[in-house]
C-alpha cells in the first residue's frame, strides 16, 4: 500500500508555531516584514504574490509588493533592492522569479543583505549550507528536506536527485548529505538515470516534464517526492505518473499537496528567523 506524503499537515504545523514566533516579537515591538520585488507585469507571478500576502496575513507578517518597469536596467535595479532592503522595517527581501531576459536572477539577487535574503539564494546562504550553517535555505529543498525528516529514515539512506539547479537540487544534495543521506545528483548528461534512481531508496524529482517518473525508474520500495509543478490542461501536474506509481511505490507525494504546501510556508520561516536574528532573538 503507498503512502501518501500529504504535505498540508506539515505546512500547518510550521504555521502554528510561526504565530507564537510572531506573537512573541510583537510583544517586543517588532512586526516581521516581507518585502516582494517584482519586474514586469506577470499574471502567474501576480497569483502567487497574492497567496504570500494571504499566508502572510494567517502567520501575522505584513507582506508588501512592488512591481518595477520590465525594462529597468541592472543598476536602477539594484538601487532599488538597496533601498528596500536598507529600510529598518523590512526584514525580508525576495526578488520574484523568473526576471526578464536581460536580467539574470541569480545576479540579481546577490544585492540582498544575506541575512534579509529568505528566498535562500545569496552566495553567503547558499555557501553556508555546505559548512550545515542552514540559516536561510532555499524554500523547496527546505520543504522537502522536511518531508524526508518526517519519515526518520535511518542514516546511509539512498537518495537520488534529479536536478542540479541552486534552487532545488544542489542545496538540496548538501541539506540531505547534513543528514547523513547518501546521495546522487542526476542532470541532463546524466546517464542510465533509471538505473542510478531504482537502486534508490529515495526518488526527488525536478525535472519539469510532466508524468517524466514511470515505474521504470523506481522499485516497490521506492519513496518519489515530486518537485515539480507543470500545467496541464488547466490543472497542474508533477514529474512522477502519479497514476501509474500510486499502488506500487513505497511512498509519494501528489501534485498538488505535497512539496507545495511547504515551499509556501518556508518563505514564511524564513522571515519570522530572519527577523529574529536581526532583533538578536534566539541569534547564532
Amino acid at each position: 500500500m503507498t503512502v501518501i506524503l500529504n504535505g498540508t499537515p506539515i505546512a500547518e504545523s510550521i504555521i502554528k508555531a510561526l504565530k507564537g514566533r510572531v506573537e512573541a516579537l510583537k510583544s517586543h515591538g517588532v512586526e516581521p516584514h516581507l518585502f516582494l520585488i517584482q519586474v514586469g507585469r506577470n499574471e502567474a507571478i501576480e497569483t502567487y504574490v497574492r497567496a504570500k500576502i494571504r499566508r502572510g496575513a494567517k502567520i501575522g507578517i505584513k507582506v508588501s509588493h512592488k512591481i518595477l518597469d520590465e525594462n529597468i536596467t541592472y543598476e536602477a535595479l539594484n538601487e532599488e533592492i538597496a533601498n528596500i532592503s536598507g529600510m529598518s522595517d523590512v526584514n525580508g527581501v525576495m526578488i520574484e522569479n523568473p526576471l526578464p531576459k536581460h536580467l539574470d536572477f541569480f545576479k540579481a539577487v546577490e544585492s540582498i543583505p544575506f541575512y534579509k535574503d529568505v528566498d535562500g539564494m545569496t552566495p553567503t546562504n547558499q555557501g553556508m549550507i555546505a559548512l550545515k550553517n542552514e540559516f536561510l535555505t532555499p524554500a523547496t529543498a527546505a520543504a522537502v528536506t522536511k518531508i524526508l525528516t518526517e519519515l526518520h529514515l535511518p542514516g546511509g539512506t539512498t537518495a537520488t536527485i534529479i536536478n542540479r539547479s541552486p534552487i532545488v537540487g544542489k542545496p538540496l544534495a548538501l541539506m540531505l548529505l547534513n543528514r547523513d543521506f547518501t546521495v546522487t545528483v542526476c542532470h541532463s548528461k546524466t546517464g542510465d538515470i533509471r538505473s542510478i534512481s531504482r537502486n534508490s531508496q529515495v526518488l526527488v524529482t525536478a525535472v519539469g516534464t510532466p508524468n517524466f517518473i514511470d515505474r521504470s525508474y523506481v522499485t516497490e520500495d521506492s519513496i518519489v517526492v515530486d518537485v515539480g509543478i507543470n500545467p496541464v490542461d488547466g490543472g497542474i501536474r508533477g514529474d512522477a505518473n502519479y497514476e501509474e506509481l500510486f499502488g506500487y511505490v513505497r511512498a509519494i507525494t501528489p501534485v498538488p499537496g505535497g512539496v507545495g504546501p511547504i515551499t509556501a510556508t518556508q518563505i514564511m520561516e524564513n522571515t519570522v528567523k530572519a527577523t529574529e536574528y536581526q532583533n538578536s532573538f534566539n541569534k547564532k
